[in-house]
């Protein structure tokens, strides 16, 4: 019985299938049964349950996003809307040494449980990976999640905010939590070196951790310890601990931040090479903007002034000795930091005690309040109880072209999906959230031309597949599992902006999760078929 003749629960038909792999489209129908891909080739005279019809645009595995964070939103926005939109099918979670499944209900985790407290979250998975994921499937969720273990998050469980070295029976108990986390299904092991209390650790402590990650086939991906002025040193660091503890390395959203240091990732890049050539497997991701968001704590305060927790921190900054202390030492670190060009700069993102804060610079609100832009950071900072994000334009678009035509980089968001609707939507969030992919495809393809279509593609989903192993998912091919992604690449584009970040893309047309149609002519059926994929069950 030749293919023509057979009935599929779903047909593409009429698109360009772009699989993957990075080699030339092709003209193709692809048959859908069940949860995975049947056939690919002329099916025009075969039978379906459902069809699109795809003239005009390609037809792609769905994409996978090798560095979020929605975790964080997974138990109350299940849609994962603004990441399905993009295209997104697969998301990997547990970045930069933050681990939601990891939290407990204790008091240390006060700052955690702050993102989940609008939405009525509670913490009864109790520091399990294993039940967090649970939940996870019970409710459902938009895309597939595949898990890490966070470093900063598991030195939290065990020794809470406190700047030292740990113990020997410290250490053996994130050791334990390590393998506890292995056996839950987690993928890789993420650090975040430039976030407290990662930020406290030494490296001879990520690298005896990461060798019980790597005893259990698991990746390394770090937020490195600097993206600054210590760029190269911080990128030293990361690949030494790869190579010390035979590890795979993955280098989270590779920039240089601050207009000194643009230019660096040649060097860096360089780096890496040389790493691949010596046989570390490294790689690196990155997100296509020249700003990016964090807590506006970090990169401006002293380590020793975050440690203990927000509590702490905030108690310090009420204090008049101890603030003038901590603003001596900012400005003899970074003297350019008393010019105001530099405060004007970064903007304040999400606020949510002083709403009318978001999107205005620290420049602009230290002069609003008669103050001095660091004061002006220390009292927001109390005033949020250091819950405080920052958009902070201090990137070279010419360095994100370099780093994103390198041949190891997949395409990440560094993103908490979210939804421009209800609480969410009060949120000044990054474009990334929203954009990052559609923006690679219509800027960076189709009108810079920095990437060819079957590259970026590949960025996206046979670049990231490989990265973690994955053999059903990333490329188009009959019995991969049906993720796929439907879009046209005449208009495929991005609308979020800064000013106005919950604005959706334009040109993704479909996406199948699991052989199921998630998004219809670029809305969002409704449909949950995505899964926490485990690593131990594969």
């Amino acid at each position: 019985m030749s293919e023509n003749t057979l009935c599929f629960d779903l047909i593409i038909r009429g698109g360009t299938v772009v699989d993957g792999t990075g080699s030339a489209p092709f003209a193709a129908d692809v048959g859908i049964r069940g949860e995975h891909v049947a056939a690919i080739g002329d099916l025009h005279t075969a039978h379906a349950l459902c069809v699109i019809e795809a003239g005009g645009c390609c037809v792609a595995p769905g994409f996978i996003d090798i560095h979020t964070h929605s975790d964080i939103s997974l138990l109350y926005n299940p849609q994962q809307t603004s990441a399905l939109v993009q295209g997104i099918t697969t998301q990997v979670v547990g970045n930069c040494g933050i681990a939601m499944g990891l939290i407990t209900d204790e008091p240390i985790f006060a700052y955690e449980r702050r993102w989940l407290a609008p939405y009525g979250i509670r913490v009864t998975w109790e520091g399990r990976l294993a039940r967090f994921h649970n939940l996870v499937d019970e409710q459902g969720a938009a895309t597939h999640i595949i898990p890490q273990i966070g470093h900063g998050t598991l030195r939290k469980r065990v020794m809470g905010m406190e700047r030292r070295p740990p113990t020997p029976a410290e250490l053996s108990r994130m050791h334990e939590l390590i393998e506890q986390a292995a056996e839950d299904g987690v993928w890789g092991f993420s650090t975040g070196l430039e976030y407290a209390p990662g930020s406290y650790s030494r490296t001879k402590e990520i690298i005896e951790l990461a060798k019980t990650a790597a005893k259990h086939g698991l990746f390394y991906s770090t937020h490195l310890r600097d993206e600054a002025d210590r760029l190269v040193e911080a990128v030293q660091e990361a690949l030494r601990i790869g190579q010390e503890a035979g590890i795979p390395v993955q280098l989270s959203h590779h920039t240089a931040d601050g207009e000194r240091n643009w230019g660096l990732v040649h060097h860096t890049l360089q780096m890496v090479e040389a790493a691949r050539a010596e046989g570390l497997d490294v790689m690196l991701d990155q997100y296509p903007y020249d700003a990016y968001l964090t807590s506006l704590l970090t990169g401006i305060l002293p380590d020793w002034a975050t440690e203990g927790g927000p509590d702490a921190v905030v108690d310090r900054l009420q204090k008049h000795s101890v603030r003038e202390q901590i603003k001596r030492e900012i400005l003899a670190l970074h003297p350019d930091w008393s010019e105001p060009a530099h405060w004007q700069r970064i903007v304040i993102a999400t606020a949510r005690n002083n709403r009318d804060l978001q999107g205005k610079s620290i420049r602009q609100i230290a002069h609003e309040w008669g103050c001095s832009p660091l004061d002006a950071v220390m009292d927001i900072l109390v005033q949020e109880h250091t819950f405080v994000s920052a958009a902070r334009f201090t990137m070279s678009e010419q360095d994100v072209r370099t780093v994103l035509k390198h041949p190891l980089t997949a395409v990440g968001s560094d993103a908490i999906a979210t939804a421009p609707l209800g609480k969410m939507s009060l949120d000044r969030v990054h474009p990334r959230n929203y954009g990052t992919f559609p923006r690679v495809l219509g800027r960076y393809v189709r009108e810079l031309r920095l990437l060819s279509l079957p590259e970026a593609v590949y960025k996206m989903t046979g670049l990231p597949a490989r990265r973690l192993g994955l053999q059903d998912r990333g490329v188009l091919r009959k019995g991969a599992v049906a993720d796929i992604t439907v879009f046209n690449p005449l208009t495929v584009q991005d609308r979020a902006t800064f000013e106005e970040p919950h604005q959706l893309p334009l040109g993704i047309e479909y996406v199948i999760v699991s052989g199921k149609v998630a998004l219809q002519q670029g809305v969002p059926t409704g449909v949950l078929a995505g899964k926490v994929l485990l690593k131990r069950a594969r």
